[in-house]
């Protein structure tokens, strides 16, 4: 995929992001979840891609569809930003339960249609591990990230980032970037970069 547009100067904690691996294989119930953690706001154009998609995220979350349409499960919490809804427990209205973990409609959506997830998904759950701050953007891991069976911390210091981290930043930033962090690693870059 070719490099998406993207801050003029995107800022990454290195360090923090080769110190842990992820992989995400769905949360058993019980287990800490960042579908049940965050407040996940989109943008209108986020808003928009999901809208799209709403007939087939139905297929996996029964509950979004009412008598006469879908749900809106978008809350405006700022100008041009929506926050997405949550059940009573705290958990994403997009999240659903399959083989007794929980999954998320919009990644289910994407997989059926054939559509990339980048296209469907928002930035912030792309990302996640990582956080994003706006403005000059800085990519760094979340406080909380080693709280979540998801995430484990490494051991001893490593020159490559996890597998799913790289894939992560390629499908936001595109596959450029995903590679000028997996070659700044290599020569032993630890710190805060900045591409």
């Amino acid at each position: 995929r070719p490099l998406r547009k993207h801050p003029r100067e995107l800022q990454i904690d290195l360090a923090s992001l080769l110190s842990i691996d992820h992989v995400c294989e769905g949360c058993n119930k019980g287990e800490k979840c960042c579908c049940a953690m965050y407040e996940v706001c989109v943008t209108a154009a986020e808003m928009k891609r999901i809208i799209r998609v709403l007939p087939e995220a139905t297929k996996f979350c029964s509950h979004l569809e009412t008598g006469d349409g879908y749900d809106n499960v978008f809350e405006a919490v700022g100008q041009g930003l929506f926050a997405i809804d949550t059940t009573e427990d705290g958990l994403c209205l997009f999240a659903f339960r399959s083989k007794n973990k929980i999954r998320c409609s919009l990644h289910a959506a994407a997989a059926s249609l054939g559509l990339p997830l980048e296209q469907v998904k928002p930035k912030a759950c792309l990302l996640w591990p990582i956080m994003f701050s706006e403005g000059k953007e800085l990519l760094s891991l979340t406080e909380d990230a080693l709280s979540f069976s998801c995430n484990s911390k490494r051991g001893k210091t490593f020159c490559r980032l996890s597998p799913s981290l790289v894939e992560a930043i390629s499908l936001v930033y595109g596959s450029g970037m995903g590679s000028a962090l997996e070659r700044e690693a290599r020569k032993g870059c630890r710190g805060r970069i900045t591409l």
